[in-house]
């Protein structure tokens, strides 16, 4: 397991956050029959070992309100810092395991129904999640009549990138503090100050320390390459400190990003190449990533480009999307990156 998911798992240990983060974006007038102050981990009603789910799954469930029952409800956290074009197929499988688990684990009998399941994949890369949600989707095309015997599953994404910033901020909520934080290109003190005023109840005390300990010894080292960040267990003290430290979190941001997405486009490059048997083809396709690298960036810094400036970038050679990416480190405007050389 990767640091960076053994800190979502500490955050998501806390029902709260859980509670959040089903309020904020699972949709539904349906929550309204749900009774928070049920929630659980599925370890605490049944062992690991029993329903046999890996030991960092991040199984919850709660109760229904008006039934006064315990009607089941399953919440899967997937934690996917790599766009997966396979997902969908993985948690199909997690799901069908889970259930083949509970039958046994609750004793099922006939005509007793299974416990809803709600998958949920939280993403938090850099480049914008494209993979099919729907396993139905990723299966080829087939004849309407065999449709009805091919398996769907849909999974809630959750995806940082796609998120506004004042979207989240009107939210007032911790979970979209995280997905701010995540998603946010520049100086983000503001989500960590709001997350300070948000969770003030003396009942919030383990989780804001929880959030201190992923800010700085998780998601602050993993953004802010070549500067040491001490680790803190007040989250009130985290935003002075990167203030004290005069952090360019925008600088820090863009160059890193930049370095980690040539990476990964020479990767898709080599792999496409390799796929079709030419050298030409490897070259194209790094040249692709690393423009439509230039492009998002460029749109979560400065607002939609015009067609224009987006057709000029996705046609621009390999040594001249480089400089951009170069300029783009420091530059301050879209024509401190690109001068005159775009010519529109």
């Amino acid at each position: 397991m990767g640091q960076h998911d053994s800190g979502y798992k500490l955050l998501f240990s806390h029902p709260y956050l859980v509670e959040c983060l089903i309020r904020g974006f699972v949709p539904g007038s349906w929550l309204e029959r749900l009774d928070f102050s049920s929630l659980e981990t599925v370890s605490e009603a049944h062992p690991r070992d029993e329903i046999g789910v890996r030991y960092d799954d991040m199984i919850w469930r709660l109760r229904w309100r008006d039934s006064g029952e315990w009607i089941y409800v399953y919440l899967l956290l997937e934690f996917q810092s790599a766009d997966e074009p396979f997902m969908a197929v993985r948690v199909l499988d997690y799901d069908g395991g889970l259930y083949r688990q509970l039958v046994r684990a609750l004793r099922l009998k006939r005509g007793d129904p299974l416990p809803i399941v709600l998958p949920v994949v939280l993403y938090r890369g850099e480049r914008a999640w494209t993979s099919a949600v729907e396993v139905f989707d990723l299966i080829a095309p087939a004849p309407p009549e065999l449709a009805p015997y091919l398996p769907h599953l849909r999974y809630l994404l959750l995806d940082a990138n796609a998120f506004p910033a004042d979207r989240l901020e009107a939210m007032r909520n911790p979970a979209a503090c995280l997905l701010w934080l995540e998603g946010s290109p520049v100086m983000a003190t503001q989500p960590i100050d709001q997350l300070d005023k948000l969770l003030q109840k003396p009942e919030d005390a383990d989780l804001r320390r929880a959030f201190a300990l992923w800010l700085t010894e998780t998601f602050l080292p993993s953004r802010l390459s070549g500067v040491t960040v001490s680790s803190m267990e007040k989250l009130e003290e985290v935003s002075p400190m990167i203030a004290a430290n005069s952090i360019d979190w925008s600088a820090q941001w863009r160059q890193e990003g930049w370095r980690k997405g040539r990476q990964e486009g020479r990767q898709e490059g080599r792999q496409e190449g390799r796929q079709e048997g030419r050298q030409e083809g490897e070259a194209e396709g790094r040249r692709k990533g690393e423009a439509e690298l230039l492009l998002r960036q460029l749109n979560r810094l400065y607002g939609p480009l015009t067609l224009a400036i987006e057709s000029r970038i996705r046609g621009a050679e390999a040594d001249q999307l480089l400089e951009w990416g170069e300029r783009l480190v420091t530059a301050a405007s879209l024509d401190e990156v690109f001068g005159r050389s775009l010519g529109v």
